[in-house]
């Protein structure tokens, strides 16, 4: 193994860094399954819930919609002034936000609850991609002990799955739900106590004026895409709950894609300098991140249906429920570690085209799991399927975009991945959620029915998701390993970038 960088003390020193590193993705697939695991239990101390189940898909998409909106945003952010300082404003924000989630309990206000768990998301979102960014400014490229902490951050997802959704019904099932986010706002105050003193101060800091490093910030691009993703989804989820001939339904859906359209426009024409690298806009890496978000986006409607199954179908408490997620720390952990090993030595291609066929199968399985299995059957068979597709898949793609973009813009290498599987998660549900709706309308009401209609609908996702990963395969056959993944093309252009920032810079 490569040896450790000379900017960590000693092995402990780079340990601790790591581990707050992991803890953000850790604390981030917690804060999911934490409010699947107790959704029933939360939803029913709200009095303006009216009985609308439909509501509880917004206690998941809203959190990951504002974590898929503003990630970017953070990741820019961190680029310009600094991944710690953005990675401990991250915990600071997470810290109130949880706090003030806990209070929502009094005036029993869904809208409240629902709200700030949005705004905790925009904690989490500058929490991920800083801490990818301070990881992949550490460590050189094409390096094998980056590749080893790449799969430990990604090893923290499921974990952090199965943990969160343990504590999570734990907590709600023997106590009270709002200890869940007191606890967590304790949390996060002393992981920003300690990001403060441990990780390295001299981590892509910026000897620039702070009026200098503000107008590099692309402020009208940031605000037209953030507001046109978020519009784009709160229709898509709320379009089905109130009904699509809502006039503020129809209003929303085309300032939305009016916004976005006018984002692209603006980052490819005008702004001098945009929220994405130009560098960035190149078929392979488009391929990775659509395959990454048909696959994400499938899970996220397998994860929200499965927990809508086993706590209202089988009727399971929220106990038993987290405990079946046990596999997904034993066997997540287990993947991640294999693929920071394999990244180097297989196409970066065959790796995603393999976790997005896992994505399809294990949603498949869930659409024709009886109803009354036994756990020991199809239910535990996807968690040793799916494990394999989110531990495979987001260390591959953070890997390969970490390699590929300049040292100035490690914060937006984990942004891309982090703010794809994030809004997509939430984008897709929107869409599963509309199929729900309209089949159990139209279908003589009948639950179980629409939920697999809903479900197919994700197995189609991921279908999709397998087809351009055999593209992004067909397109890579000449690449040996993650190393020639980026062009020799693609290495001019950065490096085209780089004299082209210095020369402005000078001219300044």
């Amino acid at each position: 193994m490569d040896p450790r960088p000379a900017i960590f003390t000693s092995l402990l020193h780079e340990i601790a860094v790591v581990t707050l590193v992991c803890l953000g993705q850790f604390l981030t697939q917690a804060g999911v399954t934490m409010c699947l695991s107790s959704m029933n239990i939360i939803f029913d101390t709200f009095e303006s819930s009216s009985g609308n189940d439909s509501l509880k898909v917004w206690f998941m998409s809203s959190f990951a919609l504002t974590i898929g909106t503003f990630i970017l945003i953070s990741g820019k952010l961190g680029d310009l002034f600094g991944h710690k300082t953005i990675f401990i404003l991250g915990w600071i924000w997470t810290c109130i936000w949880s706090l003030i989630i806990g209070f929502s309990v009094y005036p029993k206000s869904i809208v409240f609850f629902i709200i700030g768990r949005a705004f905790q998301g925009i904690g989490y979102a500058m929490v991920l991609p800083c801490g990818i960014g301070i990881l992949g400014n550490i460590y050189p490229q094409n390096n094998s002990r980056k590749n080893l902490m790449f799969g430990i951050v990604g090893a923290n997802g499921p974990s952090g799955a199965m943990v969160g959704a343990l504590i999570g019904a734990a907590i709600a099932q023997s106590w009270w739900w709002p200890w869940l986010f007191w606890l967590l706002g304790i949390l996060c105050a002393l992981l920003a106590v300690c990001s403060m003193f441990i990780i390295p101060a001299n981590i892509n800091i910026q000897h620039t004026p702070a009026k200098e490093l503000i107008r590099k910030f692309d402020f009208i691009g940031s605000t037209t895409g953030v507001i046109g993703l978020i519009l784009l989804n709160i229709v898509l989820v709320q379009g089905p709950i109130v009904g699509w001939n809502h006039g503020y339904v129809i209003a929303l859906l085309v300032v939305s894609v009016l916004l976005i359209v006018a984002f692209i426009i603006l980052e490819l024409k005008f702004i001098d300098n945009p929220l994405l690298p130009k560098s960035i806009f190149k078929v392979k890496i488009g391929l990775i991140l659509l395959c990454i978000s048909l696959g994400w986006g499938s899970f996220g409607v397998w994860q929200y249906y499965y927990w809508t199954i086993i706590l209202n179908l089988r009727e399971y408490t929220p106990i038993d429920g987290a405990l079946t997620y046990v596999p997904f720390l034993v066997f997540g952990i287990l993947a991640s570690m294999i693929v920071s090993i394999i990244i180097s030595r297989i196409r970066p291609s065959l790796i995603i085209s393999f976790a997005s066929i896992c994505f399809m199968i294990g949603c498949l399985m869930l659409s024709i799991m009886p109803i009354h299995q036994s756990y020991f059957g199809i239910s535990l068979g996807q968690m040793f399927i799916l494990c394999w597709a989110m531990d495979m898949s987001f260390p591959a793609a953070s890997i390969i975009l970490s390699d590929y973009l300049p040292m100035q813009h490690q914060g937006m290498a984990g942004s891309l991945v982090t703010t794809v599987i994030n809004y997509s998660v939430s984008f897709f549900l929107g869409l599963s959620n509309t199929v729900e709706i309209e089949v159990f309308n139209r279908n003589g009401h009948n639950i179980v029915d629409s939920y697999r209609k809903a479900i197919l609908f994700g197995v189609g996702v991921a279908a999709l998701g397998v087809l351009m990963s055999f593209v992004l395969v067909f397109l890579s056959k000449d690449d040996r390993n993650g190393t020639q993944f980026v062009t020799d093309s693609d290495t001019e252009l950065q490096i085209e970038d780089s004299n082209i920032s210095e020369k402005k810079s000078n001219d300044l």
